[in-house]
């Protein structure tokens, strides 16, 4: 009967993420599970939350081997993972399970942030892993080292780290490669160990490109590769609205360095030039948008952070369930389209749904 049950809500609500407590209970009835939309609002409670829990991370340590996408710049690597995370409000009596940030007066204190790596070459999601929203991206629940040999690590600033990158290429597990963007005020070294200062080395027009070889950091002195590149003023005016917009929403104001390095796209890697030049550098960089459209999927179609109730705990049950629903639909993506480069994850969503 709980199976029976369970299958219900997940299924309800992927086939449609705003379904009542009346059409789940139509859902069971043609499952021949007889239960009224009272008897379905009191099973939501703590017990079946961890039920729902249980079930999302079984599902998520399920691995299925696919077909890669033949890319070639992709196909060099035995994988290539993006990995990024989401944040979801709760109400605020659910602290306890899941703390958020402390927000400002009238906000919820109680938030849970969804992990999730993707590998793009084949399409197998790993996780989501969840934890309290008020964790740091770059404390992911995720570990460096289940990163297999000759694998293409790619994330955004959050998860930015010298330890994280030298534990990347000189893991337990062989050589690993990382791309990334640099982030603002990281130390850089040439190799004589003389500090190197950005604003003596970036491009003057829009469009050149400068590329150099330095070390990361001091204390690890990581060798990587450091590319510059000057970006149209209209680009440049984008990515500062973005980020006066980002600190806004963390009660910050950003520093004018920050902001004036918004004129160029400053990325950092350890792939050898020989194997990857520097215009697929970003075009690999690029790839993180993918997880964007991942998570812009789950929540738009999803509608994995919006429910019609305020029993916090029918939205505990409910957010596991569809995220649930969210990672049986990817299974169905990749084994179905993931190697047609033409095929919108959108589209196919709707399609399977349907």
């Amino acid at each position: 009967m709980r199976e029976r049950s369970a299958q219900t809500v997940i299924f309800g609500f992927w086939q449609d993420p705003e379904l009542r407590l009346s059409g789940l209970a139509q859902i069971a009835g043609r499952r021949e599970v007889n239960v009224t939309e009272s008897a379905i609002s009191q099973r939501f409670t703590p017990e079946c939350a961890a039920m729902f829990l249980n079930i999302m991370q079984r599902l998520a340590e399920v691995r299925l081997e696919s077909e890669k996408v033949d890319i070639p710049l992709l196909k060099q690597f035995s994988a290539v993972i993006v990995e990024d995370s989401t944040s979801i409000s709760l109400p605020t009596e659910l602290v306890n399970i899941w703390q958020g940030c402390r927000g400002k007066e009238g906000k919820s204190r109680a938030a849970v942030k969804v992990f999730v790596q993707w590998n793009v070459l084949n399409g197998a999601l790993f996780g989501p892993r969840l934890s309290d929203g008020r964790m740091n991206d770059h404390k992911t629940p995720f570990d460096i080292d289940e990163l297999p040999e000759g694998s293409l690590y790619i994330a955004d600033l959050g998860f930015f780290a010298i330890e994280r990158f030298v534990r990347i290429t000189k893991g337990k597990k062989g050589k690993r490669y990382f791309v990334s963007r640099l982030q603002a005020k990281t130390n850089l070294y040439n190799h004589r160990g003389h500090r190197i200062h950005l604003a003596g080395i970036l491009p003057k027009h829009v469009g050149q490109v400068r590329e150099i070889g330095v070390v990361l950091g001091q204390k690890n002195g990581l060798p990587v590769r450091l590319i510059l590149i000057k970006v149209p003023e209209e680009v440049a005016r984008e990515r500062q609205d973005r980020i006066r917009q980002t600190t806004q929403k963390n009660g910050d104001v950003p520093s004018e360095e920050i902001l004036a390095l918004a004129h160029w796209t400053i990325v950092i890697t350890n792939i050898p030039r020989k194997r990857v030049n520097y215009a697929e550098i970003l075009v690999l960089l690029r790839l993180r948008w993918q997880i964007e459209r991942l998570f812009r999927l789950w929540k738009e179609d999803g509608k994995i952070d919006e429910w019609r109730t305020k029993k916090p705990y029918r939205i505990l049950c409910e957010l596991y369930a569809k995220m649930c629903a969210m990672i049986i639909q990817q299974a169905f993506m990749q084994e179905g389209c993931w190697v047609d480069t033409l095929c919108s994850i959108v589209k196919d969503a709707d399609s399977r749904r349907s």
